[in-house]
């Protein structure tokens, strides 16, 4: 069973952004699939890799529209992102220097404890300012 399934719930109304979300939740559960069927940290690790450039770039993604659609709360929201990316940091480095199922699991652990969190809660807070984003026209 996954560890977190992905629902029209955790929608935030920006295509791009909820498929960022997608993306996440499955890679999240493709990593927990690995560790309850005993594959190798070497693969796990691969995968993890993946994981964490997309919740960064998806951060990024994100800190955009916000920008661009006059967010007010974009700092305290961007505050969050920088605590995570920390936390995933700090983590990941642990892990490269002795890969381990323990660190792996702890990453996708606060990884989709904090997407629950964040997405359900403090998403939800900019999508009444972003819902159907469209990209301004490239001059």
């Amino acid at each position: 069973m996954a560890l977190i399934l992905w629902t029209t719930e955790f929608s935030v109304g920006v295509d791009s952004l909820d498929a960022d979300h997608i993306v996440i939740f499955s890679l999240i559960n493709h990593i927990d699939e690995a560790h309850q069927s005993g594959s190798d940290e070497q693969a796990i690790g691969r995968v993890l890799r993946v994981l964490i450039d997309r919740a960064i770039g998806h951060f990024r993604r994100e800190e955009m529209v916000m920008k661009r659609h006059g967010y007010p709360d974009l700092e305290a929201h961007a505050a969050e992102h920088r605590r995570i990316m920390e936390d995933l940091e700090r983590l990941h480095a642990a892990y490269r220097q002795k890969p381990s199922a323990h660190i792996s699991r702890e990453i996708v652990e606060l990884l989709a404890a904090w997407l629950e969190e964040h997405v359900l809660k403090t998403d939800m807070r900019y999508r009444p300012y972003v819902a159907d984003d469209r990209e301004p026209p490239k001059s």
